[in-house]
Parts: structure tokens; sequence; C-alpha cells
């Protein structure tokens, strides 16, 4: 039941993203990014973990070369297909530093792999499909960010930069499905808590609902 309503949702918001006009989509993404520097968490972070952007996403590149100038520690995934895993690499140049990788998205040279300790975070921008204003993160369906946050400090704040687009009524949740903290859009800073969130088992009719648990 779940495992449809995501596939549903996913490709409806898919094609909502893919229909920005990608000057629109640029113009978006620069206002978002003026918020997520508003943000303290960001401006206070040693440590950051960017996705980089592919497709209609909100361009995080940006982001990325704003951070770098700042003097931060800024990592990127790099994903591992036949475990399902993701390690943060170090990056020191944006353009020298990547190639076209896993599922033609940039990702750290192999010769540039610099891995950093999962618990050295301070904040993770996390990509998705749909949010909804309590935190509920629709990804792709890999799992890659679910399985690399449990082995984050549980202070690492969890900051998705999204379209309006985005956002939902409810996205429909498991039990390991990753909540976040922050959604930025180009209109707002939606604060979805810093108490954990999560799926309570299925009723009869298969449906979820969400429940908050304290840390």
């Amino acid at each position: 039941m779940i495992h449809k309503k995501k596939k549903e949702l996913r490709k409806r918001i898919q094609e909502l993203r893919d229909s920005i006009n990608p000057e629109r989509r640029k113009e978006l993404s620069l206002r978002i990014t003026e918020r997520l520097w508003s943000l303290p968490e960001v401006t206070a972070a040693r440590t950051l973990l960017f996705f980089i952007s592919f497709r209609s996403e909100v361009d995080t590149l940006p982001m990325i070369r704003r951070a770098l100038e700042e003097g931060k520690r800024v990592c990127v995934p790099c994903t591992e297909p036949e475990t399902r895993g993701m390690v943060a690499s170090l990056i020191e140049d944006l353009e020298r530093d990547l190639e076209l990788g896993n599922y033609d998205i940039f990702e750290p040279r192999r010769e540039c792999l610099r891995p950093v300790p999962p618990e050295e975070i301070d904040v993770i921008l996390v990509p998705g499909v749909a949010f909804d204003l309590r935190g509920g993160r629709l990804g792709y369906g890999g799992g890659y960010y679910d399985r690399f946050l449990e082995r984050c400090r549980k202070d690492c704040a969890l900051i998705a930069p999204a379209f309006e687009v985005q956002l939902v009524d409810r996205v429909p949740c498991a039990d390991h499905d990753v909540h976040v903290h922050k959604i930025v859009t180009e209109d707002r800073v939606i604060e979805c808590g810093r108490c954990g969130v999560r799926a309570i088992p299925a009723d009869e009719e298969g449906q979820r609902e969400l429940q908050e648990v304290q840390d």
C-alpha cells in the first residue's frame, strides 16, 4: 500500500518539478540559497554535506560554491550501489574533484575521495521528491540517506531545499523513513521541529498516521 502511494506521488511531483522553466528554476534556486544562509545552523556549521543536484532539483551548486568560499568543510555523497551505502567525501575544488558517477549524478573522482566520518557533519542538505510540513520526506527509493543518517550525530541538522511545488499535505511514511528538521523553499523556511517523528504501524486498512516522539 505505502509502496504504491509513494510511486504515484513520486511521479506526480516530479512532473510538477520538471514543468518549472529552467530559467525560473535557476532564479528560485538562488532565492533558496539566500534563505538557507539565513539559518544559524548553516552559518555556524563547520562541516556540511551537500547533495549534487541533477535534473530539475533545486540547484545546489551555488550553495556549494558559497560554502567553499567561506572556508567551510564541504562534503558531497559518493554512492556504493553494490551495498546501497554512501560515504561523505570532502571536496576542495568543485570542478576538478568531481566526475559523472552513479545514476548520472556528479560524484568525487576516486583519486579525490576524502571520506569524512558521519559524526563530524554538522548540517546535511537532504534531497527528496516531496515533503510535508511535519518533515516527512519522499526520496527516490534507494534508501541511501536513510542508512547514512543512522550513523550521524543526533544533533546534526537535516535541512531540505525544495520548491513550493514539492510540498504536499502528507508524505506516506514507513518506519525507516527519515524526517527533516527544516524545509527551505523560495518563499519560506518551514520549522518541522527537532523532535523525532516515526510512523505508527499500519491499521487494518493499511493506513499510517504520524506521531511525534520526543528525543
